[in-house]
């Protein structure tokens, strides 16, 4: 036992003094990071460059760019008024069949209805006939005329006009044998039998047909579409703040997809009513001149006024439509400009004063002071 103790009291010593030991070592770290001093924050502030070059101003004539199809100028849906079996008129009923003025497009089998209309005159030649005894007894100033009438008719021609009658009683006479009712029904049946013809009334080409020969027709069918190849229209969209550089005669310049081809217009009139759906106006070119076809895709340049003291900017550098972004020195300046006319990339504008410092490309988060590192774009 009494071995034990000392060896008891030499392990709590050591405890003691590896406690010791722990401690200060701890506490002397902790004064060493203490004596250490804090690195001080900075707080920097990034700031953008900014890509600039001085404005031009400079003096052009612009054009106003758009496209569209042609149409012709003169077409007409050829709509029956009648009904029977289709013939055909003096040429074949055929898409691409070119037809002179005057030529009938359009014949439709009447034979039925003929043969009343010439009924009809035959009755009227008998009742003047008949009244011809009574007139050379009672009026004879007035038979020669009627009997040379009589003389003259034919059931298969248009009606001529009826004698006029010279006194009351003679008019009253005419009247009384109905003779005047019967030749206005006449008049009436042969207008109707016009309706059996539809003639060219221009010269000009058949662009669709919709029937064949031997087809039964009934009144207000289409039958096809007939239109004059000489004068053609090209509805162009306009910008509505366009519109005060366009009017009426101006000249504008057409090309075919590929430019082989170009011909001269002209403005024939616009359309100011703004399109909901594309907010555009249209203005209607007329243009005449070989090659041109129906369908035809064409480019139209118009021809405006001439700018003066404008710049010539990109699109993207528009701010609200009607701002710029200016550098004064080491920062953004909010500019206020005029847009004279908006082509395909650029914008003709005024309101920048000449040599100024216009940012050329956007900047993200732009504001009026904005600090930047102005760049120059030459450089």
């Amino acid at each position: 036992m009494s071995e034990k103790h000392p060896r008891l009291r030499q392990r709590i010593i050591s405890s003691i003094i590896g406690i010791l030991i722990l401690f200060g070592a701890v506490k002397y770290s902790g004064v060493l990071k203490s004596s250490k001093k804090q690195p001080e924050q900075k707080n920097e502030v990034k700031i953008t460059n900014v890509i600039y070059a001085p404005v031009q101003l400079k003096s052009t004539a612009v054009a106003i760019q758009s496209n569209g199809t042609l149409t012709a100028k003169n077409r007409i849906d050829i709509v029956s008024r009648t009904q029977g079996v289709f013939k055909d008129g003096d040429r074949s009923f055929r898409s691409g069949v070119y037809f002179k003025a005057g030529e009938i497009l359009v014949s439709i089998d009447n034979d039925e209805y003929l043969a009343n209309l010439r009924a009809s005159r035959a009755q009227l030649l008998q009742t003047i006939t008949a009244i011809l005894g009574n007139l050379k007894i009672d009026y004879p100033n007035a038979f020669d005329k009627w009997n040379n009438y009589v003389q003259n008719f034919d059931v298969n021609r248009i009606l001529k006009e009826l004698p006029t009658t010279s006194t009351p009683q003679e008019k009253a006479f005419i009247n009384g044998r109905n003779i005047i009712g019967q030749y206005y029904n006449i008049k009436a049946q042969e207008v109707q039998a016009s309706y059996y013809q539809i003639r060219a009334p221009y010269a000009g080409i058949l662009l669709e047909n919709l029937v064949d020969k031997g087809a039964m027709i009934n009144g207000g069918q289409k039958l096809g579409t007939f239109i004059d190849p000489s004068v053609y229209e090209l509805e162009v969209k306009i910008n509505p703040s366009e519109l005060k550089l366009m009017s009426v005669g101006k000249s504008v310049s057409l090309s075919n997809g590929d430019k082989t081809q170009t011909w001269k217009g002209r403005i024939a009139r616009i359309n100011k009513i703004i399109d909901p759906q594309s907010q555009s106006a249209i203005a209607i070119v007329e243009v005449s001149g070989r090659d041109l076809r129906e369908g035809m895709f064409l480019q139209a340049d118009i021809s405006t006024v001439n700018l003066k003291d404008v710049a010539e900017i990109g699109r993207n550098l528009l701010v609200d439509e009607k701002y710029v972004y200016l550098v004064a020195d080491t920062e953004l300046k909010k500019q206020e400009i005029d847009v004279k006319h908006v082509a395909d990339k650029t914008v003709f504008v005024t309101g920048i004063p000449a040599g100024a410092w216009l940012v050329q490309k956007p900047v993200s988060g732009a504001f009026d002071g904005m600090e930047v590192n102005p760049i120059n774009l030459s450089e």
